[in-house]
């Protein structure tokens, strides 16, 4: 009967997708298979705490394999993450990236803007790799065309800070006004900002983000590990610390 009771327990957890397979054994008879079927029953009756711990364990598992997958999908990006062509804040030759996907009329981006000045403040070794990926639509493609643009002209780190402490709705013709404050040559802006190589910057964000599996904004990525949505300064610092001592 303990021999019946553990094929019954393996049959109850085969019906949970995901799980891992075992390996098969001989046939039941019918017998035998009736027997299971009501023993299966009974115990799940007497113990229905069996299924709700065989979902958690699943859930663990998934969750795990999700992180493993996308840390190895980070790991195959490293390239990209931190591109060349990049804009970024703090010094060019940082120890530590963090990379932060970001929309500039996303709400929860303004409001980790501070947290990222804090990192930086805190971290004078780590750099912030800026990738735009505008997915609030048409005004916030255009506002990131004009931000991108504004490298051209040696101006975007102010341009950017001017952009994310701005609480009004961002659409292109208050990006102009801005960048007419800032003295940027707005003509040249304009047609810059319709260029091969925001296409490319952009194409290429929003290409990193749907492999990385960023569906949101912010995202940030310090290391192998992707934080989804705003992260307070100690998660950052803890993050950074983290990716130093692997370093190290």
């Amino acid at each position: 009967m303990n021999r019946l009771l553990n094929r019954a327990v393996i049959l109850a957890c085969l019906c949970l997708p995901g799980l891992p397979a075992v390996a098969e054994e001989p046939p039941l008879t019918e017998a035998q298979a009736k027997a299971m079927r009501a023993l299966v029953r009974q115990t799940l009756i007497e113990n229905p705490e069996i299924l709700a711990e065989a979902m958690q364990a699943l859930q663990a598992k998934r969750t795990e394999d999700a992180r493993l997958a996308q840390a190895a999908a980070i790991q195959e990006h490293t390239a990209d993450l931190v591109h060349a062509d990049d804009p970024f804040l703090g010094p060019k030759a940082a120890k530590v990236s963090v990379v932060e996907f970001f929309d500039y009329n996303c709400g929860y981006c303004r409001a980790a803007f501070p947290d990222l000045q804090a990192t930086l403040k805190a971290h004078p070794d780590t750099r912030i790799v800026i990738k735009d990926l505008p997915v609030l639509g048409p005004d916030s493609v255009a506002v990131s065309r004009l931000a991108l643009a504004a490298r051209a002209q040696g101006k975007y780190t102010e341009y950017h800070v001017a952009l994310m402490s701005t609480r009004a709705r961002l659409d292109e013709a208050t990006a102009l006004a801005i960048a007419k404050d800032l003295k940027l040559d707005v003509a040249k802006l304009k047609a810059d900002a319709a260029g091969k190589a925001v296409d490319e910057t952009l194409d290429r964000n929003h290409a990193l983000a749907e492999d990385l599996g960023i569906n949101g904004t912010p995202s940030f990525v310090v290391g192998k590990t992707l934080f989804p949505g705003k992260v307070g300064p100690e998660v950052l610092s803890q993050a950074i610390a983290e990716v130093k001592a692997a370093k190290n």
